[in-house]
């Protein structure tokens, strides 16, 4: 009993082995990886494009500004022209000439203001569309955050009755066994303890010398035995 719970308890060691290797390589985990590579290159994009919009925004309010002094100076200098304030032909057609230049500023500026505001408006669309793509990999990496949470609670579930079959295993295997099992597994790992199939060590890469072949063939049914050639933990 105590050889073949020893190949059950190993057997249990590999389906755990397989289980972590297995939580720890979900397809997800690499497919979520690149949706948030893709959603921070994205963010920086919008982020860019976000900065140019504040900037045409600012420009905006800025040149509206300007054009609002500009238009208050000639609504002053307009009403000064018709107060009666000003007296002589000299005077009055330098103040009509001010007065023309502003107004003709005020166009320029407001034309400059026009042109800002509209690609303003136009980053203003683009950030949108690309928070609209941002918003479906958003969606994406929810749904595979929710797969891998899933896969691994599925397996976390089968890795804890594992670990428990085994608990329960132990105690049925000789101590100075089960060490020697623990010691050799890191080096043969799934076929530490193997079986004998009458010509050769399952688990040995080279044939079996004749003579070994006989000690083991002469050798107490059930009994734990060692590969002269490769040292694995042999059962016969």
């Amino acid at each position: 009993m105590s050889l073949e719970r020893l190949l059950q308890i190993q057997s249990i060691d590999v389906e755990i082995k397989q289980l972590r290797h297995r939580k720890k390589t979900l397809e997800q985990r690499d497919l979520l990886a690149d949706a948030h590579t893709e959603r921070a290159s994205k963010q920086e994009a919008i982020d860019e494009v976000a900065a140019r919009r504040v900037e045409a925004a600012s420009r905006q309010r800025r040149l509206e500004d300007e054009a609002q002094t500009v238009a208050d100076k000639a609504a002053a200098d307009e009403k000064r022209l018709y107060s009666g304030e000003v007296g002589g032909m000299k005077d009055l057609q330098a103040l009509q000439n001010e007065i023309a230049h502003l107004k003709q500023r005020q166009e320029s500026i407001e034309d400059d203001e026009l042109e800002a505001m509209e690609q303003a408006e136009a980053l203003r669309a683009e950030v949108e569309k690309m928070e609209a793509a941002c918003a479906d990999l958003d969606h994406r990496i929810d749904v595979l955050s929710r797969e891998i949470s899933e896969a691994e609670h599925d397996i976390d579930a089968k890795l804890s009755a594992l670990e428990v079959q085994r608990e329960e295993m132990v105690p049925e295997v000789s101590p100075s066994m089960l060490a020697e099992y623990e010691q050799l597994r890191p080096t043969f790992g799934s076929a530490t303890v193997v079986r004998f199939d009458g010509k050769n060590c399952v688990g040995c890469p080279s044939m079996m010398p004749s003579m070994e072949v006989d000690r083991l063939k002469h050798a107490e049914s059930g009994t734990l035995e060692h590969c002269s050639e490769c040292g694995r933990m042999v059962v016969n």
